[in-house]
C-alpha cells in the first residue's frame, strides 16, 4: 500500500520532524533525545512521561517511512527493539543512565500481516505488551484524537476566560468602583466584592497560541486584578490614616479602569483565537 496522502513528506527525517515529534508532544510525552540520523541502538526518539505513581517512564521510538514493510523488512525493526531494550541511554539534562520501559516501531506506511505476526511472535515472549507497532492508519487516528482533545482543552480554558471577564466587567467592576467613589466622598463603606483571576492564572500556567492571544495583556490583567483586590482590602483597614486611605482609594479607582481596558483587549484576543479554532470551538 502507498504512503497516505496525509503524509506528504520528502524524507524519513521530514516525517519525524514534521509529524511524529509534534504528535508525541500533543499526546503528552516530553521529547528527551532525538537520535534520528545517528546511531543509538534502535532508538530514533526517546520520550518521557510521568505515570500515576509519579515515576518517570521512558519510551523508545524507531521510525520508518516506507510504503510497505514486508516479512524480510520487519527483521530490522525486531533488531531495533532488542537493541533499544538491551542498551541504556544517557539523559542529556541530568547525565543519569536510564533504560526504556517500552518500544514503539512506527511507520508512515503499512506492515504486511505476516510481517506483523512475526514481529509480535518474536518480541512478546521477551517484552510482553511493551513492544508496540504503529502503522499509518494508527498514527492518523491518534493525530485526529490528539488534535481534537487538545482543541477541546484550549476551548475550555478560553471559555473560562470569557466567563471571568464577563463576571468582572458586568458585576464586580461597577460595584467596586462605585463603592470606592462613595468612600472618596466620605459616604460609602468598603466594598465586599472581589475580582476573579482564576481563569487568567490557569492560562498563564500553560500558555498557547501566544502569537494570537496576547500573553502580556493577560499577565497585566491578572496582576491588576490581584493588586486591586489587595488594595481594596487595605482600604477597609482602620489602621490607615485618612490621607493615605484617600490616596489609595483614588489609585485603586484608576487601576480598575486600567483593568477594564485590559479586559476589552483580552476579550477581543480570546474571541479571535476561538474563531481560529473553527466550528468545533462553538463560536
Amino acid at each position: 500500500m502507498p504512503i497516505p496522502a496525509e503524509f506528504n513528506y520528502a524524507s524519513e527525517d521530514a516525517f519525524v520532524q514534521g509529524f511524529l515529534i509534534p504528535l508525541v508532544q500533543k499526546l503528552g510525552f516530553s521529547l528527551v533525545v532525538n537520535y534520528h540520523g545517528k546511531t543509538e541502538f534502535g532508538k530514533d526518539l526517546v520520550l518521557a512521561e510521568v505515570d500515576r505513581f509519579g515515576h518517570v517512564r521512558y519510551h523508545g521510538l524507531q521510525a520508518k517511512y516506507e510504503p510497505s514493510i514486508s516479512l524480510n523488512g520487519i527483521e530490522d525493526l525486531i533488531r531495533d527493539c532488542k537493541q533499544a531494550f538491551e542498551n541504556p541511554f544517557t539523559h542529556p539534562q541530568t547525565g543519569t543512565v536510564e533504560r526504556i520501559s517500552s518500544f514503539y516501531a512506527v511507520t508512515g506506511g503499512s506492515v504486511g500481516p505476516e510481517a506483523s505476526r512475526h514481529y509480535f511472535n518474536s518480541l512478546l515472549k521477551l517484552y510482553g505488551a511493551n513492544a508496540r507497532l504503529l502503522q499509518a492508519r494508527d498514527l492518523l487516528t491518534l493525530d485526529r484524537w490528539a488534535s481534537a482533545s487538545h482543541r477541546d482543552k484550549i476551548t475550555e480554558l478560553l471559555a473560562g476566560l470569557l466567563v471571568e471577564l464577563d463576571y468582572n466587567e458586568r458585576h464586580v467592576l461597577p460595584l467596586v468602583t462605585d463603592s470606592l467613589r462613595q468612600l472618596l466622598k466620605g459616604t460609602g463603606t468598603c466594598p465586599l466584592w472581589r475580582l476573579r483571576a482564576e481563569a487568567a492564572s490557569s492560562y498563564l500556567c500553560q500558555p498557547f497560541m501566544p502569537n494570537v492571544l496576547n500573553v502580556d495583556n493577560i499577565l497585566n490583567y491578572w496582576q491588576l486584578a490581584l493588586l486591586c483586590n489587595k488594595e481594596t482590602d487595605l482600604v477597609g483597614h482602620g489602621i490607615l490614616s485618612p490621607e493615605y486611605r484617600q490616596n489609595l482609594t483614588a489609585q485603586t479607582i484608576e487601576q480598575l479602569e486600567q483593568l477594564r481596558q485590559a479586559g476589552i483587549l483580552m476579550r477581543g484576543n480570546v474571541i479571535q483565537v476561538l474563531q481560529t479554532l473553527g466550528p468545533l470551538s462553538g463560536v
